[in-house]
């Protein structure tokens, strides 16, 4: 199928006029009108998906933390993914109440209780503000000063915005990278209530085994609901809150949708990288995706055998485990889509041809000269930081411990710069923010976990080339970096210090914070030297970013002077819409792969326990018979998950896959294996995105779950 392309979105309009009409693209609201999707097979007007005038389907969607999800009832009811949902109910869970494993069901309003970590953010309209933003940097030329005038004046703008609407969140997002700023208002609402979560065996069936792959056979969908104030504003959690009245909700559909029909998604895709150069592509093949998922692969590990021997500690570790599961497999398959299709011979291939077309004419080698070898000497200094900055950041990242060994050498050196006539006032302020980045560390804390993770960290800087290495770590883990020697370091800094007891660890700051800051020996030198690389890397980041903020518009110029209107828009995490058709696909030679599944196929991939772990009640559920109402008629059973062609990325977790009219016939959750690369590049013969058929979210709730009330405020019974 051949594609035609978007021109790149600046602002609240293009570079240039559409080449045709588009199947590629996640496309902002501005670009609704230039689609011609009813060309397509769109049964609505721009103007009904999208206005700020009047009500329009805009107001059934909502950000839901870091996915998406949509209103389906009048009372603030959202259906959005198990995995967006996870986090909260793992913080709801204990031992005594494992609402991981056993789901958790509200069979009356009171019953609903907070979904800790969620909030919701419906947008309410937009405004291109490029020219305040640029404006305040016109006469700056220094990289690292020129983005940090763009970052104040983005703020800056924020803060204007929130003085003269207090009652909505202002956000400036950064359409293209130096060039266009977009300032988006929502209604913000605080107060999340879970009301069905599935069983862990029916929304993660598959588990890890089936992540980013398909066919798919899991029920990856969640119902939580929305309360505000009695006046309707967005207050924190109280006994005293409504269920909030959306301006408009999805119609649910319980028919679906055949094979080729036309579908839409309307979501907040987080951020793709099409229109970067080759040189960034190599900086993610060979160092951020590698390390990422090497790391990663191994705190997974360490995780699962913790949790096998203590159910209380695989609870407290689950969401965080699942959210780094998803990562690592998410970067391999990046990189199997990166080799498969040559992503960066493709790109260097593309950028030699352009510097041969700009070098063939005298105006444009002045112009756009440059441009190519400096964003490749930029990504160069990136790639020598690459080693140390991965590092560190995972290290501090994944350790409480150092964390705050950093936190209190920072404290250290705030307080030797702080003026003397100052000293009181300025201490008082530096421990407070020490003493809440201390209670901030913990999170998810294990101390082994903690331990061990150090260790092996500091084993893998001893191994750096010589220009690279750390003073204290070698004198840690000593020259020939035994382990027991590491050992002896660990035990020693897990017996003197309170490091690894949170509350002993405040109680010790708070009983006298000034002695507490001068505590000596080998971990607080690696702490300040650690300090000392981290404002080191920093500040070169700064210095770069600031390069490239001023050097990709000029890249994107040169792309669009010599391929004008050959470009779609990159995703940022602000609303899109991307559109397609329920398709299959071919992702390896002599495989077909069908783009539904059923229920019959989930019955016969489980297993007793593992991924595959069969949920009972939905077996006896199916084996009951009388499905009439969510059957296919083609398969002769229960679709589960369904294929299509639409353009997704992260962030589309939970958006709600919508027909021609509109309605909602399922909810967004993956794409395939062969789609990961979709961050980067985009092929309708490879990428494919996975959703959770209406049919069988309406057969689990009213068969399973047994909660027709939630089918009748729904409307679907």
């Amino acid at each position: 199928m051949k594609k035609t392309f978007l021109t790149l979105f600046l602002g609240l309009g293009s570079l240039v006029a559409l080449a045709g009409p588009p199947d590629e693209g996640m496309f902002p609201m501005s670009e609704l009108k230039r689609l011609n999707l009813q060309a397509k097979g769109m049964q609505l007007t721009p103007e009904q998906l999208f206005s700020t005038e009047g009500v329009s389907l805009v107001q059934a969607l909502v950000r839901v933390g870091g996915c998406t999800g949509s209103f389906v009832s009048p009372e603030g009811l959202i259906i959005t993914n198990h995995h967006c949902a996870f986090g909260a109910v793992a913080a709801a869970s204990s031992v005594e109440n494992d609402y991981i494993s056993k789901g958790f069901l509200a069979k009356t309003r009171e019953l609903e209780i907070p979904a800790a970590g969620l909030t919701v953010r419906i947008t309410t309209s937009y405004e291109d503000v490029s020219a305040e933003v640029l404006a305040a940097v016109k006469d700056v030329k220094e990289p690292a000063a020129r983005l940090a005038g763009i970052r104040q004046a983005m703020r800056s703008i924020e803060a204007k915005a929130k003085k003269a609407q207090p009652n909505l969140t202002h956000e400036v997002s950064e359409m293209f990278t130096g060039r266009s700023y977009v300032l988006f208002h929502y209604q913000t609402i605080q107060d999340i209530r879970m009301v069905y979560v599935p069983p862990r065996n029916i929304g993660e069936f598959g588990g890890e085994s089936d992540n980013w792959v398909w066919p798919r056979h899991n029920g990856d969908f969640a119902f939580v609901r929305a309360y505000v104030a009695p006046d309707g504003s967005g207050a924190a959690y109280s006994k005293d809150n409504v269920p909030f009245k959306p301006a408009n909700h999805l119609k649910v559909n319980p028919n679906g949708v055949q094979e080729e029909d036309f579908v839409f998604i309307m979501g907040y895709p987080g951020r793709t990288f099409r229109h970067y150069p080759a040189a960034y592509m190599e900086y993610q093949r060979d160092y951020l995706l590698p390390y990422t998922s090497q790391t990663f692969d191994w705190l997974i590990d360490y995780m699962k055998n913790l949790g096998k021997a203590d159910q209380a500690k695989e609870i407290a570790l689950a969401s965080r485990g699942k959210g780094l599961a998803n990562v690592t497999k998410n970067y391999k398959g990046k990189m199997q889509g990166m080799r498969r299709i040559g992503l960066v011979e493709q790109k260097r291939a593309e950028e030699k041809a352009m510097m041969n077309w700009v070098m063939a004419n005298d105006e444009r080698q002045k112009r756009f000269g440059k441009v190519l070898p400096t964003l490749d000497s930029l990504y160069g200094e990136m790639k020598a930081d690459a080693t140390q900055n991965l590092w560190l950041n995972y290290l501090l990242r994944n350790s409480a411990a150092m964390r705050i060994g950093v936190l209190m050498a920072d404290a250290r050196l705030a307080l030797e710069m702080a003026p003397a006539d100052k000293k009181d006032s300025v201490q008082t302020e530096i421990l407070k923010r020490l003493r809440t980045g201390m209670e901030r560390a913990y999170g998810d804390y294990d101390a082994s976990l903690d331990r061990d993770f150090m260790a092996k960290m500091l084993l893998q800087a001893h191994g750096w080339p010589a220009d690279k290495q750390l003073a204290s770590v070698n004198k840690i883990v000593g020259k020939k970096a035994a382990d027991a020697q590491i050992d002896r370091f660990m035990n020693q800094l897990f017996s003197k210090t309170k490091l690894f007891d949170q509350k002993a660890l405040l109680a010790e700051f708070d009983k006298n914070p000034a002695k507490f800051l001068k505590q000596k020996g080998d971990f607080w030198m690696l702490s300040t030297e650690l300090q000392q690389l981290q404002s080191l890397l920093g500040l070169r980041d700064q210095k770069i970013n600031g390069a490239l903020s001023q050097w990709l518009p000029e890249f994107l110029e040169m792309k669009l002077a010599m391929q004008p209107g050959d470009f779609v828009p990159d995703a940022n995490s602000t609303l899109r819409l991307t559109f397609g058709n329920v398709r299959g696909y071919q992702p390896e030679d002599g495989v077909y792969q069908a783009p539904f599944t059923t229920v019959k196929g989930l019955v016969t991939k489980g297993e007793k326990s593992g991924d595959y772990e069969i949920n009972e009640e939905l077996v006896a559920a199916y084996e009951a018979g009388d499905l009439s109402k969510y059957i296919k008629p083609s398969l002769k059973d229960v679709p589960v998950g369904l294929l299509y062609n639409m353009d997704t990325t992260g962030g589309n977790s939970g958006s709600p896959v919508m027909n021609a009219k509109g309605e909602l016939i399922g909810v967004n959750f993956d794409r395939a294996y062969t789609a990961t690369i979709n961050d980067f590049a985009w092929n309708e013969a490879y990428s494919r995105s996975i959703g959770v058929d209406i049919r069988f979210v309406l057969f689990v709730i009213d068969k399973v779950a047994k909660a027709d009330f939630l089918l009748k405020e729904m409307k679907v019974q």
